[in-house]
């Protein structure tokens, strides 16, 4: 181990922890006095870089193997340093609780074994690193399971054999990196609880269908399926398998009445495809593709933000749902840019288009290159964190947009963790003479674990400017900042 001024690493030979728990333990070490930033990731290249590039760990460390553990904490004295660092050692050396285990409670060791075990299980959640994603997901294949598969770092080949195997066997191949599905009101991934319904959803989007399931649920609709399909599901070497079986299961849905279809930017053709194969399904359909400017089939109705579909959908379904509510707003003189830091990608790249290019930054933390080796921003937002405090720094920033997202497998408490970052940011800006505005959505519904409300609340009283939807939070992101410059 070494340790310098403020900042302290140490390096675990071979160690995997599962990233929840590797989050648990960061979180509380954070609540130590004094202590700015821990950070528990596996020593890939891709992270050992990120850390450099944070200024959390030292460029000349010892060469690491993607299976070391990293453990870079900073803090504002050596006490503090050396107590995180005692905190975290302590935690990951504690015994987990184990009790003897009778021969049925043994762990399947393969996908075959625990089919076997599940008896009428129709459906396998993979989350391991991708290379044994891939064998996992053909093995629950060959088993008759339908595949969800939360994994990243698949090859798009093995993407494509993967669903086009799946299809010749009537199974669904959900991602590979699908964030979000529910299945007969099961949520798997980062699902919200949301009532019941008669709405469908498809989407190549994990925080799409998040946010319109929950503004469905806001707006006093409900949810009969969601299905994740993958982010790339719609690219032109996949095809829109899964988007394509999707819908044609939707179709035949007895209980959906309204389909919803979203993804981010998509291949022109394949968007094509799938719209027309929505137009001629029969029930009234909503697409949401951002940056989609094709022919829109008859009997199709396309939008281009979210929450315009989920209103619509709620609309079709025969409901009369009122519009959102924008938050009433002040601004001061002070001039500058946006900087929208996201945990969901669609929700990021949607805010972007709304907001504009130009002097404007948006970072999706959700993306492949800052997820590889480390837990989703949505489960461990600290690299988000980080990067909000080095926002403040800049000169340039007059307002942060930010996505907050609730759900099952999140950060249990995502606002609690965020509050003081957000405190510590607007005083940095203050003492550098500068005013800092912060606008959030929150994506859940009181049902999550984490509790709408509470979430919204918790923010607020840190001066946040909390928003209906993704949509009005971009729109009054931009409103602010074009409002100082005009002043």
């Amino acid at each position: 181990m070494a340790a310098a001024g403020d900042l302290g690493w140490t390096i675990r030979r071979s160690a995997y922890f599962d990233s929840v728990a590797l989050m648990r333990v960061a979180e509380q070490a954070r609540q130590i006095p004094g202590v700015i930033e821990v950070t528990l990731v596996m020593g890939t290249p891709a992270n050992r870089a990120t850390l450099v590039a944070s200024e959390l760990w030292p460029a000349d460390a010892p060469a690491t193997a993607p299976e070391d553990l990293l453990i870079a904490v900073r803090a504002k004295s050596d006490d503090a340093l050396r107590l995180a660092l005692a905190s975290v050692e302590q935690r990951l050396d504690a015994p987990r609780e184990s009790r003897p285990a009778a021969r049925d409670d043994v762990a399947p060791r393969t996908i075959v074994g625990a089919r076997r075990r599940a008896g009428v299980a129709n459906l396998a959640l993979i989350a391991v690193p991708g290379p044994y994603a891939v064998i996992d997901a053909h093995q629950a294949l060959s088993a008759g399971l339908h595949v969800f598969l939360f994994s990243d770092g698949v090859s798009l080949a093995d993407e494509v054999a993967l669903k086009l195997r799946g299809r010749e066997l009537g199974l669904i191949v959900m991602g590979p990196e699908c964030g979000t599905s529910i299945v007969n009101g099961v949520g798997l991934g980062f699902a919200n609880r949301v009532r019941r319904g008669s709405i469908g959803v498809v989407g190549a989007s994990g925080t799409g269908i998040q946010e319109v399931t929950t503004l469905v649920h806001r707006l006093g609709g409900g949810i009969s399926h969601a299905i994740g399909t993958g982010g790339r599901d719609l690219d032109a070497a996949v095809g829109g398998v899964t988007t394509l079986q999707g819908l044609g299961w939707l179709a035949e849905d007895d209980g959906t009445r309204v389909i919803v279809i979203v993804s981010k930017p998509s291949s022109r053709d394949v968007a094509d495809r799938v719209l027309a194969a929505a137009a001629r399904i029969g029930k009234p359909a909503v697409a949401c593709l951002l940056g989609y400017d094709g022919q829109i089939p008859t009997g199709l109705e396309v939008v281009t933000t979210l929450e315009e579909a989920a209103i619509a959908a709620v609309r079709l379904t025969g409901a009369a749902p009122r519009g959102l509510d924008r938050p009433v707003i002040t601004s001061s003189a002070t001039s500058g840019s946006i900087v929208g830091l996201y945990t969901g990608g669609t929700l990021c790249e949607e805010a972007r288009r709304l907001v504009g290019d130009g002097i404007h930054r948006f970072v999706d933390f959700g993306a492949e290159e800052y997820t590889r080796g480390r837990p989703h921003p949505i489960i461990d937002p600290s690299l988000r964190h980080t990067a909000i405090v080095d926002a403040a720094g800049d000169g340039r920033a007059s307002v942060i947009v930010l996505d907050v997202i609730l759900g099952d497998c999140a950060h249990p408490d995502p606002a609690g963790a965020l509050a003081p970052v957000l405190v510590d940011a607007r005083e940095r800006a203050r003492h550098a003479g500068r005013s800092l505005s912060v606008v959030a959505h929150v994506v859940g519904t009181d049902g999550d674990p984490q509790a709408l409300g509470v979430q919204e609340n918790a923010l607020r009283k840190v001066g946040v400017i909390v928003c209906a939807s993704n949509r009005i939070a971009a729109q009054t992101a931009r409103d602010i900042a074009e409002a100082r410059h005009a002043g």
